[in-house]
């Protein structure tokens, strides 16, 4: 298939995001925020713990994160391409800050699942918000090292931000590392403060919840890398969830991070390519990762040694590191106007698919074996894979007119 993203630029590189006044900016306050959120992140799973003495309140906190990011992400997302996003960006970061300062002021288990419930909500704008000053302020090439980039701070903040907020929480209380995410939510700010304002302004009247929705499904292509995008995130937590049963000792830890450890290799490295701007790209890399959980599958099942799930588990990650592509995707082909609903709406589906899917991954794997939730998963993408390759997917230049909205 001749795609229409074959025409896209080779990306100039990750040097140049530095040298662009939007990119250099976001990527800088998406690393600072990254870190911090999961150095507070660690320290209210401790508090939480601590206080309760139960695996129940780290759990609550988990929870507490994924219903108001989803209302964020459904009811109230057409909320999210009304402002200025500039504006909108930098009263996030300092409304992060706010909510941190609750767990922080009194260190209790209830306002700390309280303020990991409300900073999911900012989480999910924030990111959606985020991917919208990229579509709208961001050249095309410099995207995909843009998203790539972002995509390795996350995974980097997550190792290093847990490992960080865990020692300083144990070292010298949880106030000290929250402290340290509230001041992180407020540097992040002051450099947001510093975009441009050229294309910051008010889009009109707010859309509703459904436009979204509307716009995904009348897009045959953004359809398609949807559809590829939610199999995927269904196994994005397998690696890590079945560990505990599968590796313990010294070899645990290991097992537990090469997931994270391939994707952010991945993302790295393959961000900076045009590769993963193309249609061809994305779906052969997800059929690869359909492969790599067939792999796991085959590897659990015959017993190999614990090294080999490690570098299973790190495919897997590497496969899931495909995802920075359909974001490059969705910030071409999405109208910009609608650009913060569209992918807050994937934020949601994101959510909701990644929670049920990792339940009954999670279920499989107890009734008949991890073997089975790795089989599970990688057929099912595979057949994902087959309904969307490239050449059932129409070559299509550009969004499609998002008209009036009734």
């Amino acid at each position: 298939m001749t795609d229409a993203d074959e025409r896209l630029s080779p990306p100039p590189g990750y040097l140049a995001l530095f040298r662009h006044p939007v990119a250099s900016r976001l990527v800088t306050a998406r690393g600072i925020s990254e870190l911090g959120d999961f150095v507070g992140l660690a320290a209210l799973l401790l508090l939480a713990y601590d206080q309760t003495q139960s695996v129940l309140g780290p759990a609550a906190v988990y929870a507490a994160r994924a219903l108001p990011a989803l209302l964020v992400a459904t009811v109230f997302s057409g909320w999210l391409d009304v402002p200025a996003r500039r504006t909108l960006l930098v009263w996030l970061s300092v409304a992060g800050a706010v909510l941190i300062a609750a767990p922080l002021a009194v260190p209790r288990p209830v306002p700390a699942i309280v303020a990991a419930g409300l900073l999911g909500a900012v989480r999910a704008a924030y990111s959606s918000v985020n991917v919208a000053v990229a579509a709208e302020s961001v050249d095309a090439p410099l995207r995909l090292p843009l998203f790539g980039l972002s995509a390795f701070a996350n995974q980097v903040g997550q190792v290093v931000g847990l490992l960080a907020g865990a020692s300083i929480t144990v070292a010298l209380g949880p106030r000290v590392a929250l402290l340290i995410d509230l001041v992180s939510f407020l540097v992040a700010a002051v450099v947001l403060a510093g975009l441009p304002t050229g294309q910051q302004r008010r889009r009109g009247p707010r859309p509703p919840a459904t436009a979204g929705i509307r716009t995904i499904a009348g897009h045959p292509v953004l359809r398609g890398v949807a559809l590829l995008t939610l199999a995927t995130v269904v196994s994005g937590a397998l690696p890590e969830t079945l560990t505990p049963d599968l590796a313990d000792g010294a070899w645990r830890p290991v097992v537990l991070a090469s997931s994270a450890l391939g994707g952010a290799v991945f993302v790295l490295v393959l961000g900076r390519g045009t590769w993963l701007g193309r249609l061809t790209g994305q779906v052969t890399v997800a059929a690869a990762l359909a492969g790599a959980l067939l792999l796991a599958a085959l590897l659990v099942a015959t017993r190999s040694p614990v090294w080999a799930l490690a570098c299973a588990n790190a495919l897997i990650g590497a496969g899931g590191g495909w995802l920075i592509g359909a974001q490059a995707t969705f910030a071409r082909l999405a109208p910009v106007e609608r650009m913060g609903q569209v992918e807050a709406t994937i934020v949601a589906a994101n959510i909701v698919v990644a929670g049920c899917g990792i339940f009954l991954l999670g279920s499989a794997a107890a009734l008949f074996g991890p073997a089975v939730a790795y089989l599970l998963a990688g057929v099912l993408l595979l057949v994902v894979v087959l309904l969307t390759r490239p050449d059932r997917l129409p070559a299509d230049a550009g969004p499609h007119p998002t008209g009036p909205t009734p």
